[in-house]
């Protein structure tokens, strides 16, 4: 059976008062702890679905990033071969390691919270309880992104390493939030709309093991709409504008178009796997029609 239009209009709402305020709460009582241990050393802020008001009531959790001041990693990709030797020699090292950092905040939160912690691959994890929700504190360095022309940081993102892999992670979530924010004011209030109708029907493909949980995390799955034009969103009903939005994306991934879509801060190409997402995108057709 078809969901309704009120049905598909209850998804794309967000969080009640009430479920917002645990996620502040739980906010507030993780940030005073780091700040008050760290300092200015760190800055405490938002990302994830929660910082970009995406999220739904299954996926309440909240991602608080604690990003480490006093050293940085480059992103040398854009500089000429003689300013990425400018930067070689001007580089100051530093004896205070990722891994270092990403252990202390650890031990700290594991004296302030007890056996709620638990240590993940890209963060460190706090379980919820009656008066907070759970909470991935994923701690991280500055990354500085060169540019050349002249020579000059041209934005700022955060870099970690998850404790099994080589690889550093990237993110720039002040873009991501502010991109996700004006794509949201240009869709008449459709953009966020429409993330939080396809996480309810990816939570309810999980719930029913139509797919796993890996197969659209909310990163992928926000950036995939974000990519849409905006007169795909404006439209009368909910149901129609879902509609246009996965016929969009389901269509870009069968094509050479799905190599232009970027993730929200618009600062690197989406990382995806087009056959994955155009499997997904069958199964929401079918919930929503």
């Amino acid at each position: 059976m078809a969901l309704t239009e009120q049905q598909i209009q209850n998804w794309a709402r967000a969080l009640s008062d009430t479920e917002n305020d645990k996620c502040v709460r739980t906010v507030a009582s993780i940030r005073k702890v780091l700040e008050d241990h760290f300092g200015t050393k760190v800055k405490v802020s938002l990302q994830g679905s929660y910082a970009n008001s995406t999220n739904v009531r299954q996926d309440s959790d909240v991602d608080i990033v604690v990003c480490y001041q006093d050293a940085y990693y480059s992103d040398l990709q854009f500089l000429t071969p003689q300013d990425k030797i400018y930067n070689e020699q001007n580089k100051i090292p530093h004896d205070y390691t990722f891994f270092n950092f990403k252990n202390e905040v650890e031990v700290l939160l594991r004296e302030n919270f007890g056996t709620s912690v638990e240590r993940k691959e890209k963060c460190i994890r706090i379980n919820g309880n009656a008066s907070r929700v759970n909470a991935d504190v994923v701690p991280c360095f500055v990354l500085n992104r060169f540019i050349s022309n002249p020579y000059r940081i041209e934005v700022e993102g955060v870099q970690l390493f998850t404790d099994s892999g080589n690889d550093p992670v990237i993110n720039f979530p002040i873009h991501h939030k502010k991109n996700g924010e004006t794509k949201n004011q240009s869709t008449d209030q459709k953009y966020k709309a429409a993330v939080r109708i396809l996480k309810n029907c990816r939570n309810n493909l999980v719930d029913n093991k139509k797919v796993s949980e890996k197969v659209m995390p909310s990163f992928l799955l926000e950036s995939l709409v974000w990519n849409v034009p905006d007169p795909h969103f404006k439209v009368y009903s909910h149901k129609d504008m879902v509609n246009n939005v996965i016929r969009k994306i389901y269509n870009d991934m069968s094509e050479e178009e799905h190599n232009k879509y970027a993730e929200i801060n618009d600062l690197m190409w989406l990382k995806k796997n087009p056959s994955e997402i155009r499997i997904f995108l069958e199964h929401v057709h079918n919930i929503i029609n």
